[in-house]
């Protein structure tokens, strides 16, 4: 049998082979509603900032508030530098109520930045800090993400026409490496689909579906599913400016 020679090929054959254990009980619906405003600059920069309202459809709900600042530096065509945070206030129960501050390092690497479908992989590594407002107490939990990403165009030759539609489709997998931390749900799978519309430089909005499976340690089983439905507004300033770091999607 001939085995996949494109690196991006290997890695997401990797995260497809691993298992989805799904549990009996029924999938929890999640509604985020995310707006992102970019800032380009100096033309290699790119400064994300992402406003997220997340909310759980199912009872007993929950809410969430998020900012994510994020800055990346296209070092090459095909590597980009990512830094940045996340300030996370999340309404868990009447009485229950988190605050998180998360700094992320990472990198994303294209493998085909010339060419009709674009297809790279996110690596990054997460600090979470997370306060239990009620009894203000802090943890610390470090936590590795890597996501492959694949994106589509639809009607025009390339991703960076206008009036384009686009497919999205990316994997991705969280591993916590702090066993002492007893956060629920640490660790992650997310299989993400959806479309976009570039209505222009400035201007583009995306649905997107995720499945997302959670459990509490590597070695058990699949704890949790949901199914989130995703709805963007991506916002591009500097039109006249434009760089070669084009934001990392979240």
């Amino acid at each position: 049998m001939t085995r996949p020679s494109h690196p991006l090929v290997l890695a997401l054959v990797c995260f497809i082979n691993i298992p989805l254990q799904l549990n009996a009980q029924s999938p929890n619906e999640q509604l985020w509603l995310e707006y992102m405003l970019n800032y380009p600059f100096a033309n290699s920069f790119n400064l994300e900032n992402t406003f997220t309202y997340n909310a759980l459809l199912n009872t007993p709900k929950w809410r969430s508030y998020e900012y994510t600042p994020t800055l990346e530096f296209a070092l090459t065509n095909n590597i980009d530098l990512l830094g940045g945070g996340n300030l996370v206030y999340t309404v868990q129960q009447e009485d229950y109520n988190t605050f998180e501050v998360r700094l992320m390092l990472g990198t994303r690497i294209h493998f085909t930045p010339h060419s009709r479908i674009l297809s790279r992989l996110q690596i990054r590594v997460e600090q979470r800090n997370l306060k239990n407002l009620d009894t203000d107490t802090w943890e610390t939990v470090y936590r590795p993400r890597a996501r492959a990403e694949f994106l589509i165009p639809i009607n025009r030759k390339t991703y960076f026409e206008d009036k384009l539609w686009y497919g999205i489709f990316d994997v991705e997998v969280f591993f916590a490496v702090d066993d002492d931390v007893n956060e629920r749900f640490a660790n992650r799978f997310r299989l993400r689909t959806g479309v976009g519309y570039r209505l222009s430089y400035s201007s583009r909005f995306e649905f997107i579906y995720m499945l997302q499976e959670s459990k509490n340690g590597i070695d058990e089983s699949f704890e949790s599913t949901d199914n989130i439905f995703r709805f963007r507004f991506k916002h591009y300033l500097r039109k006249n400016k434009p760089t070669k770091a084009t934001g990392t999607g979240n």
